[in-house]
């Protein structure tokens, strides 16, 4: 199945095509051309292997009868999910076993905010005979993608990041094996989490927000989704489908042409990884030669760390969010979170630094 879409902002495209076959499931992202395109195997993602999306409506316990209509000047036989209700309605019109069009629409509410999502799919004419090299694990799948070519022989680049982490030991403070974002990544990241009512960061007893100032090759590998801490349930840091050592980067949600990862811009901001085989011995910084071999990313310092509700109910921040989504750019609560980090004067944003481990370096080299 593939899905190109706008994402969050009109500009921003995600291309994603899921391919499932018996127990397994690749994620192919970024790009319809496979120079482009990403490859993974995602467990994150729910279920691995092939799932009949059409079975229900041949079950009269869960389907019911709607009604004949014509989709693109084709008839066909419409038919609803009885587990539809005020949150998730579900309707499948197919011309006998063979699909004509799939809707779905489903409903959440988060602070105060309802959003609704509809994905409709129209499905050609199918054909008895299906060309097995369509179901063929892609060959893109062997490998994670190369590093980018614009970052080759490249000294590195300097990178405000931010991470929200645990407080429950010195060890929480690390960044190997984690995600770190820029400042409209990160605003994006969290405005996305309280808006769709989802807790991610307090599942894992998150509770700090902070900014290190970082070295990074910009011959960025493959973006690996990293979650978890030595001290959380469950038990972590585990990253998924990159690098393990090159820095990885990606616009938020795979957005664009391969996934944005050797842009330079992005509307959304950049989410990053960090692997710990990428990470530079203490007063190191990563080569020219970095794409090659060595290390991938250093850290200069952490600059400043803050308690999440200082920004998140101190200064309202969702009432950020929600402006943003409404009006798609983001800015607010860039702003806010950049103001949170700037100073410790509350009437300007402010939040206070509440410290951590004195050196820069002795947390991130534990280990576990």
């Amino acid at each position: 199945m593939e899905i190109v879409a706008p994402y969050l902002l009109p500009q921003v495209t995600t291309n994603m095509t899921t391919l499932s076959v018996g127990n397994d499931t690749w994620i192919e992202t970024g790009g319809s051309q496979h120079s482009q395109a990403n490859c993974r195997s995602i467990p994150m993602f729910g279920p691995q292997g092939f799932h009949d999306m059409f079975s229900w409506a041949s079950d009269p316990a869960v389907s019911e009868y709607v009604g004949q209509r014509s989709v693109a000047g084709r008839s066909c036989t419409q038919w609803r999910l009885r587990a539809s209700s005020s949150i998730i309605n579900e309707t499948l019109c197919a011309d006998g076993d063979i699909p004509v069009e799939l809707n779905i629409s489903m409903k959440s509410s988060a602070g105060g905010v309802t959003k609704e999502t509809h994905a409709s799919y129209q499905f050609d004419p199918l054909s008895t005979e299906v060309d097995s090299s369509l179901l063929e694990k892609p060959y893109i799948c062997d490998h994670v993608a190369p590093p980018c070519e614009n970052g080759r022989g490249v000294g590195p680049l300097t990178l405000d990041a931010y991470v929200f982490h645990p407080g429950l030991s010195a060890i929480d403070y690390s960044i190997e094996d984690q995600n770190v974002a820029d400042l409209r990544g990160d605003a994006l990241f969290i405005c996305f989490d309280l808006l769709s009512n989802q807790s991610s960061f307090a599942d894992h007893n998150y509770s700090l927000i902070s900014r290190y100032s970082l070295q990074l090759s910009p011959a960025f590998g493959q973006y690996a989704a990293c979650n978890g801490y030595p001290d959380t349930k469950p038990k972590g840091p585990v990253c998924i489908g990159g690098d393990t050592r090159l820095a990885g980067k990606e616009a938020p949600f795979f957005g664009g042409e391969g996934e944005s990862r050797c842009a330079d811009e992005s509307p959304l901001g950049f989410w990053y990884s960090l692997p710990k085989a990428g990470h530079c011995p203490p007063g190191q910084a990563p080569s020219t030669t970095a794409s090659e071999s060595g290390c991938t990313w250093s850290i200069i310092k952490r600059a400043k760390t803050i308690h999440q509700t200082c920004l998140i109910k101190d200064h309202n921040f969702l009432a950020s969010c929600k402006a943003d989504f409404a009006q798609k750019d983001f800015a607010r609560s860039s702003a806010a979170l950049s103001a949170a980090f700037e100073s410790e004067d509350f009437s300007k944003g402010g939040c206070p630094d509440i410290g951590g481990p004195d050196s820069k370096e002795d947390v991130a080299s534990f280990v576990v």
